[in-house]
């Protein structure tokens, strides 16, 4: 069976070692050691998401030097190593480059069930001794395959429900073995990989030519084939000792186990796999993904990009929104996919969201969310021509919603034209002094009120947030209409002009725009 916690902490580099909390999960296996010196929260090493590959079931080592005095920071950080389904945390150098294990970060790590280990407060005491100690051990376990199905099974259940799928398998049947595994279907299309080792995880062109064409000391072919579900089969591509019958035959059955029961998984996360690799311009990996769902890529010519309102909320939106965007949208589309990549659901469709007709959709899906208590700040992105394009509007789009966001506050729905303009405003208008001086010169009269009228911050509803529409402006403001028509002319007054003049507008609308961006700032 796979080596536990409990059996290292009975290993003689833990000699004196202090388990500080999670002594409820000594029995969860342990896959690997890594060392994580530079620990943060949004480092690599820490950050995860659902459709990326497994890399949990490791010994974390650290003395967070990093991050030694940060506690919010630590606890974050094992917040994060725990949803990647790492499975303990073991701290070096307490009393030294770590002053203290804080009470906060034993209370989180009991609550999350996490074990969490102080060594010694000894100076000399060095990672190899552990790791060499701990990595032994895993080699003498893994050697013996009589148990692959068993272990592999155990393994599965201890991980979190987001992981247990046919990619996690796969990573810990290449883990386990040492071996690159590849599971293709009936047309040798690739439905998934794992290569050991992990570094040329991403060359599966490569991978899938190897097995073609046998280029490997060891390469073997293992019919799967599930009751309910298309014939595929498993390639492993080994370097150096064989891999024997029964071996095969423990693999074939953990394939078949895992196919059974987290197929379904297998599909979600490779429709994320594929927006993946259309934001991140992948188009090796997109074109065999996009052949896998028979569609067109290049008919895709709208994004919608959608952020969660509530922060709180992150993980339920990123995993519930884009099955409801899709039912929405599947009968109005030949093409549509909608995944979560960083903090954002993405929809990707073509032409039967463009226009009008789009406008209604989106507006649909807003009350939706809305009704389902999950609400959602939008980019609208149509006319876009190919993938690159779309990658573009993705990035411009998670750079500029912020700003947007600060200089509309009141709506939901934003264009990428006003993203654009958003950006324009931060990173232009924002950094340069002359500009921020020509803009607070546009709202200089408006700002020496004798009568202490708020008329910058009317003129600013009054343009950013009514379409320029009195009655509305007043609705915003919790104002009657009449006295929003009076500062209106106050304003007139002032300026010497109307509000609505143009090309007078433009300057007054960029001023009420760095107005709010600079204030957010102060």
């Amino acid at each position: 069976m796979s080596v536990t916690i409990k059996q290292v902490l009975a290993l003689p580099s833990f000699c004196n070692a202090s388990l500080l909390a999670g002594s409820t999960r000594l029995d969860c296996p342990i896959t690997a050691v890594t060392v994580l010196e530079n620990a943060c929260p949004n480092h690599p090493q820490v950050q995860y998401h659902p459709s990326q590959p497994f890399v949990g079931g490791e010994l974390i080592v650290s003395s967070f030097a990093s991050i030694s005095a940060d506690c919010n920071a630590q606890c974050d950080t094992l917040r994060a190593l725990s949803a990647a389904g790492q499975s303990a945390l073991v701290l070096y150098g307490v009393g030294t480059q770590l002053p203290q294990v804080f009470p906060q970060l034993i209370a989180l790590a009991e609550e999350l069930e996490f074990p969490l280990i102080s060594m010694p407060e000894q100076p000399d005491f060095r990672y190899s001794q552990m790791i060499t100690d701990v990595m032994d051990a895993i080699f003498r376990d893994q050697s013996d395959t009589t148990h692959l199905l068993g272990d592999i099974l155990e393994q599965m259940t201890l991980l979190p429900e987001t992981q247990r799928s046919v990619d996690t398998v796969l990573q810990l049947l290449s883990d386990r073995l040492r071996t690159t595994v590849l599971l293709l279907d009936a047309a040798g299309q690739v439905l998934g990989a794992a290569a050991w080792a992990q570094n040329i995880q991403a060359d599966v062109t490569d991978l899938v030519l190897q097995a073609r064409q046998g280029n490997a000391d060891q390469c073997c072919r293992i019919a799967i084939a599930p009751p309910d579900s298309p014939a595929m089969e498993l390639v492993l591509l080994k370097t150096g000792q064989p891999i024997s019958t029964e071996v095969q035959e423990q693999v074939q059955n953990v394939l078949l186990m895992a196919v059974n029961l987290w197929s379904f998984k297998h599909a979600e996360l490779a429709v994320e796999e594929l927006v993946r690799a259309i934001l991140r311009d992948e188009p090796l990996k997109m074109r065999r993904l996009a052949a896998l769902f028979r569609l067109n890529v290049s008919s895709i010519h709208a994004m919608w990009l959608l952020s969660p309102a509530d922060p709180t909320q992150r993980e339920e939106f990123l995993r519930r929104v884009p099955n409801i965007a899709s039912k929405l949208l599947e009968p109005h589309c030949q093409a549509v996919i909608a995944g979560s990549y960083q903090d954002f659901v993405i929809i990707l469709a073509d032409n039967g969201v463009f226009g009008s007709q789009g406008e209604e959709l989106l507006a649909q899906l807003n009350d939706i969310l809305k009704q389902e208590q999950l609400p959602a700040t939008f980019v609208y992105c149509q006319g876009l021509q190919n993938t690159a394009q779309v990658r573009t509007a993705f990035l411009r789009g998670s750079e500029g919603l912020p700003s947007a966001q600060i200089i509309w506050p009141t709506r939901s729905i934003h264009t990428l034209s006003e993203i654009e303009f958003a950006l324009h405003c931060k990173n232009h208008l924002l950094q340069d002094e002359n500009s921020v001086a020509r803009c607070r010169a546009v709202l200089s009269p408006l700002q020496k009120s004798p009568d202490d009228l708020p008329l910058v911050e009317t003129l600013a509803s009054y343009l950013l947030d009514s379409d320029q529409n009195i009655a509305r402006c007043a609705s915003l403001l919790f104002l009657h209409k009449n006295t929003v028509k009076y500062r209106y002319q106050q304003i007139t007054n002032r300026l010497g002009y109307s509000p609505d003049k143009l090309p007078e507008l433009n300057a007054l609308y960029e001023a009420v725009s760095l107005y709010r961006l600079l204030n957010n700032e102060a």
